[in-house]
């Protein structure tokens, strides 16, 4: 999370949605500050605000959930960076990666496991995201597919002159087509999955995907799953300790 006061601007980091990129320019161009955590809810920041500072304009990046999960996925797999075999790092040390997301690169890395295999274990219910919780705290949301254009649209908004294209950071390495991940075999679950969330955020299915319709039960689901992340998520155990040392928010929050 990135507070600029300059432009009076909150910025809410989405994981895998350019929260990185945005950090360090708002940063390095315009005096942002790091406040809290990278990926805190608008409701943490809403706690120790200011008056003047709860009238700021705040953004988020959206990202076509499709994409993310493939993301995820060759992230684990690769894990060029070490994040997910190094224990200083899980939640439990006070670090940033949890419980869940270990289970996952543990069968990932155990199993040699496919995409479509990895897909079929742990994605069953609809997505959500972090986007889903602090949707309506936003005053603006920003497309990922057009970040370039949007953001520089947005800042030239608040009165700051940009032009200039986000520099490509933490890009997932080895991806390939959409067709190449959601195949045949998983196709009509990653319809029940993704369709909602795709429908709440104004994306659209993969063209030639049909026009299947999501089972009532599955809307209902998203809308509870949401609910209940919105009651619960405030109160999860919260990561104490500033982000590792060499990474780019951890940079910025020593600079503070």
């Amino acid at each position: 999370m990135i507070l600029v006061h300059k432009l009076k601007l909150l910025f809410i980091g989405i994981p895998y949605s350019a929260s990185t990129a945005i950090s360090k320019d708002l940063h390095k161009n315009y005096g942002g500050k790091a406040v809290l955590r990278k990926h805190s809810l608008y409701s943490e920041f809403d706690e120790i605000a200011s008056k003047t500072e709860k009238d700021y304009y705040v953004f988020a990046v959206k990202r076509n959930p499709m994409d993310i999960v493939i993301s995820i996925y060759e992230k684990m797999k690769n894990d060029l960076k070490g994040n997910f075999t190094n224990l200083n790092l899980l939640e439990k040390n006070g670090g940033h990666i949890s419980k869940r997301q270990r289970k996952h690169y543990l069968f990932i890395r155990k199993n040699n496991a496919s995409f479509q295999e990895y897909f079929k274990k742990f994605y069953r219910l609809p997505y959500t995201s972090v986007l889903s919780i602090v949707k309506n705290d936003c005053d603006r949301i920003i497309s990922f597919e057009n970040l370039d254009n949007e953001y520089n649209v947005l800042l030239n908004d608040l009165g700051a002159s940009s032009n200039h294209k986000m520099p490509k950071i933490n890009q997932t390495k080895g991806k390939r087509d959409f067709d190449y991940y959601y195949t045949d075999e998983i196709k009509n679950q990653a319809i029940q999955v993704f369709a909602p969330y795709m429908k709440d955020f104004g994306y659209q299915m993969p063209k030639g995907w049909g026009g299947k319709k999501i089972r009532l039960h599955i809307k209902l689901t998203y809308r509870l799953i949401n609910y209940f992340k919105k009651i619960i998520y405030p109160f999860r155990s919260k990561i104490k300790r500033k982000s590792v040392e060499n990474s780019v928010y951890g940079k910025i929050q020593r600079s503070n």
